[in-house]
């Protein structure tokens, strides 16, 4: 259970309180009426902020259009306030919408304008969603890091919310260690200011928290009684999030209980709000309770089909621990269905991903033995100077009198001694120098690096502005033919923006994931479109190195290839599988294969004859690929493109320069 419920910790501490309440329409028709006559000014971004924060729990879409509208103005304004908390609003939504890197990025550049403008609860605010990040990710070294630089500045500002907030969340890091009397201890403290404060909606987060305890302390009694407690106030408040959140556990409760029919309704009933909502960790949660149920009462085949969903959804969102329980729930019911060879094999993946989790945990470890060896070694060697001391004295005393006998020898010995100091003294300047001299370079070096990304950062943010005033765009038409083609084109803005981001998050400006950049590509492709169909997408990369001006048009290749079989391609069917692979082969040639097995293009169809914008592009960007495209006489609609990609081109002009070199020489 522990693996499921920790999402609304995560939650309840990120936000004010309007992200708690249901949506208030009477407050939402009177910011529309404020807004309409209002003027492009600060107080017109604070109204736009406002309408994101009580569009949030009911309508996460519009939340983050009206975010970004007030980003939009704030930047143009230079209102380094309405920018933060833009930030803030739109980190809180890729938080929900399970796009961990990008509302990570979000709160970090929140933090640096709140300090900057010496706002210590905005601060305290984007250190807590740092926090909630890191939680979600199971990094807790830093989650807890990120939640006591919370509590340090709220205690300093006197905030009891802010400290309630963070005693809260340090528990919840307890509760995913294991450590319930902790766990109680921090949110007792918490539930203490909420009641003084007479803060229904936190009380019923923080019942529902000790429900999770009591659950994995087997007082299912208790539980219960927690749980329907917090459900009660939820429904009161109109929190749809939360009342999800309870059905959920309510749902395990009843099937510890063995009270599976009642199980299965409250998981079924928290499924339906999660899916409304497109809140993707609570799915998570609720999919697994419902495949738990059906593995309990027998029906292992459901089961599986619940527990493949998880893993699948676990896979995309980059949720570890859920993808870690997930593999081990499989093993558990191919074990029960007689199948071992299944079941050993998702044993083995369960056993490498848990061995990842905890890799931060052992690191620590082997840093305190280490720092264990190191003092052991310091003293061993305190100890042979003491004895080497001790002898010297006595070797002195015992060769007085053939010092002063050799004072002549002493005196040579001492001029070479000199020599020797001169000379080693020399030697120990030239190392230094030399020491600083590569330092130097090794800072330029590093500098460098800093710029380009930060170069691959502005411009991946610059994308993402272009992308915002499209989307602002569509508010504003109903062409239904102008907001495909917005669709369109934002979709290959979001194709160039997501190599840059993998720029600036890589280690290693050469070293790009490229199989990773495909697979996001493709699975944003799927989501745009939203196809009521089950699409299963293949990808194989064999290619493990690629230069950004190859990464861009191949990207753009790959968008409009994959975008036309997501809407032609599978029309009155219920499922299809999109292949995607890229390789090199013997004559040196990139060689990328993409279709799909879906109803097919005719007999005389023909990339040169087609007079469509998308087939155009795909000729276009073949032709600055250097390479040749082949329509694949199989069933369904596949081609294969063949192309050298620019840092062949690049080497071979280089060759061509240092060969007409050769010949001037």
């Amino acid at each position: 259970m522990k693996n499921i419920r920790i999402l609304l910790m995560s939650l309840i501490l990120l936000f004010g309180g309007n992200y708690l309440l249901a949506q208030d329409q009477p407050k939402i028709d009177s910011l529309f009426q404020v807004l309409r006559t209002s003027k492009q000014d600060t107080n017109k971004v604070l109204l736009l902020y406002e309408l994101s924060r009580e569009f949030f729990n009911n309508d996460i879409v519009g939340s983050e259009k009206y975010a970004n509208r007030a980003l939009f103005l704030s930047e143009k304004l230079g209102y380094k306030r309405g920018i933060a908390l833009s930030y803030t609003n739109l980190g809180i939504i890729n938080y929900y919408k399970a796009i961990y890197g990008v509302a990570l990025s979000y709160h970090e550049r929140s933090l640096e304008l709140m300090s900057e403008i010496g706002d210590k609860k905005g601060m305290a605010g984007s250190h807590n969603n740092k926090g909630a990040v890191y939680t979600q990710q199971a990094n807790y070294s830093k989650a807890i890091e990120e939640y006591l630089n919370s509590l340090r500045i709220m205690e300093d500002i006197s905030n009891e919310e802010g400290m309630g907030k963070s005693y809260n969340n340090i528990g919840l890091v307890y509760y995913l260690q294991g450590n319930y009397p902790e766990a109680k201890n921090y949110y007792l403290k918490a539930l203490e200011i909420f009641r003084k404060r007479g803060d229904k909606a936190r009380v019923s987060d923080i019942l529902n928290n000790m429900g999770l305890i009591a659950y994995e302390e087997g007082d299912y009694d208790g539980s219960l009684e927690f749980h329907m407690n917090s459900l009660e106030t939820r429904r009161t408040l109109g929190n749809n999030r939360g009342q999800a959140t309870s059905y959920t556990n309510i749902g395990d409760v009843y099937a510890a209980t063995e009270g599976f029919e009642k199980a299965l309704e409250y998981q079924k009933k928290a499924l339906a709000i999660q899916e409304e909502l497109g809140d993707k960790k609570g799915m998570l949660s609720s999919m697994k309770g419902i495949g738990t149920v059906y593995s309990l009462t027998g029906k292992k085949e459901e089961a599986l089909e619940y527990m493949n969903e998880v893993l699948e959804l676990s896979t995309e969102i980059g949720a570890n621990r859920e993808l870690r329980d997930a593999y081990n729930e499989i093993s558990n019911i191919y074990t029960d269905m007689g199948k071992y060879e299944e079941a050993l094999k998702y044993k083995a993946k369960y056993s490498e991903i848990k061995d990842t989790l905890f890799s931060e945990q052992t690191v620590e470890i082997a840093s305190n033995i280490e720092a264990k060896f190191e003092n052991e070694k310091k003293a061993k060697e305190i100890e042979i100077l003491r004895k080497e001391n001790e002898i010297q004295d006595l070797e002195l005393a015992r060769n007085r009198l053939l010092i002063i006998a050799s004072i002549g020898g002493l005196f040579l010995a001492i001029i070479f001694i000199i020599i020797f100091a001169r000379i080693n003294r020399d030697k120990r300047k030239a190392m230094q120098l030399l020491q600083k001299q590569n330092e130097n370079i090794l800072k330029q070096k590093e500098e460098k690096e800093v710029l380009l990304k930060e170069i691959h950062h502005r411009v991946k943010n610059n994308l993402q502005v272009i992308n915002s005033l499209i989307r602002l765009q569509c508010a504003y038409t109903d062409d239904q033919e102008a907001l495909d083609l917005f669709d369109e084109c934002q979709n290959r803005i979001i194709s160039m923006a997501l190599i840059h981001e993998k720029m600036y998050e890589a280690h290693d400006l050469n070293n790009i994931n490229i199989k990773e950049y495909v697979s996001q590509l493709a699975g944003n492709l799927l989501r745009s479109y939203r196809l009521n169909q089950r699409i299963n997408l293949d990808v194989e990369v064999f290619t493990e190195q690629l230069s950004l001006d190859t990464l861009v048009p191949l990207g753009l290749l790959l968008n409009e290839l994959i975008s036309n079989s997501l809407k032609h391609a599978f029309e009155g069917r219920e499922e299809g599988t999109i292949t995607v692979k890229l390789s090199k082969n013997e004559e040196n040639l990139f060689e990328l294969y993409v279709g799909d097995n879906g109803v097919g293009l005719p007999r005389d169809f023909s990339i040169k004859s087609a007079n469509t914008l998308g087939m155009e592009l795909i000729e276009t960007l073949t032709d600055q690929l250097d390479g040749t495209i082949t329509r694949m006489p199989e069933e369904g609609s596949y081609f294969k493109i063949l192309f050298k990609g620019l840092e062949q081109q690049r080497a071979d002009i280089r060759n061509a320069m240092k060969s007409e070199s050769d010949l001037a020489a």
